[in-house]
């Protein structure tokens, strides 16, 4: 039986997986800040979970989307941190898995693991500062490691500070009949959105067949215009309702075409099962669960 340690284990996402890993039969070890262990993401905290659980595969779950140095650092960087150092000091055989974001990317023509990053938030900057963190744990130790930059997950259950999540608590109060409109921030722009089933299969591709040390895109590989996205959904629910644009803050406003090359993740036999369409009826398919 496989055995994963979480960490970061109260987020959204991470629940999703372990859910997942449990019906797949896999054995789950969690450590979250949540469960009121302190100092739950130490150096020795992580450590002792290594070293009583055992665990074939670390993912790191946790971070932070927050605007503030600081705060973003000692999360988005200082953990990843203190998880390669009990990682050494423990000797860990396993794989470590990181996320990170196409945040880290900025603005791009073409975005590949090969180009140049140009973070344009303190969100995408820390990430970046953990991706060179991962480079320097690698290139110096005996660590089996993978990257996995995402892109954008839809899943309703995301943080409200992602568009996906801000739309999807928008949606969900019109159909428990709580609202009649919905306010979203600009439109004119293209996004890869990827279904978080989609999301899982490639993660658990990257963790079997994934080359030590690489860096793995994780997107459709495709854009679709948000008007369009947000229309079809509107169109999938049956809604007619008053449509607000305004300017609203959320992690990953770019205005222009993003869109991941996923050429590096498919040479290792991964590719998205969910077009846009099929994407678009299982996200409402969802969304009126939760709503009914």
């Amino acid at each position: 039986m496989e055995k994963y340690l979480i960490l970061g284990a109260s987020s959204t996402i991470a629940k999703y997986f372990t859910n997942r890993f449990s019906r797949e039969d896999k054995l789950v070890y969690e450590l979250s800040s949540n469960k009121g262990e302190k100092n739950a993401y130490s150096v020795n905290s992580i450590r002792n979970k290594i070293n009583v659980f055992d665990p074939e595969v670390i993912i790191n779950f946790v971070g932070t989307y927050a605007s503030d140095y600081e705060e973003s650092y000692s999360v988005n960087v200082s953990i990843s941190k203190n998880l390669f150092d009990a990682s050494v000091k423990e000797n860990f055989k396993g794989k470590i898995i990181l996320i990170g974001s196409a945040s880290e990317y900025g603005v791009q023509e073409k975005y590949t693991e090969r180009c140049i990053e140009k973070p344009r938030s303190i969100y995408g900057l820390t990430k970046l500062m953990q991706h060179s963190l991962f480079q320097y744990y690698i290139n110096t130790y005996d660590i089996t490691a993978n990257y996995i930059r995402l892109f954008n997950i839809v899943f309703d259950k995301v943080d409200k500070k992602l568009f996906i999540g801000n739309f999807s608590r928008q949606i969900k109060k019109i159909l428990k009949g709580e609202s009649k409109e919905i306010k979203l921030g600009n439109l004119n722009s293209y996004r890869d959105f990827l279904l978080i089933d989609d999301v899982y299969d490639g993660f658990i591709k990257v963790i079997k067949k994934g080359n030590n040390g690489e860096v793995y895109n994780l997107g459709m590989g495709k854009s679709i215009f948000l008007s369009d996205f947000v229309n079809n959904v509107l169109e999938e629910l049956g809604l007619k309702l008053r449509l607000v644009i305004e300017e609203v803050d959320y992690i990953g406003k770019i205005n222009n075409k993003v869109v991941a090359d996923i050429d590096k993740i498919k040479g290792i036999s991964w590719s998205p099962k969910f077009n846009y369409n099929d994407l678009i009826k299982e996200f409402c398919r969802r969304l009126r669960e939760v709503g009914s």
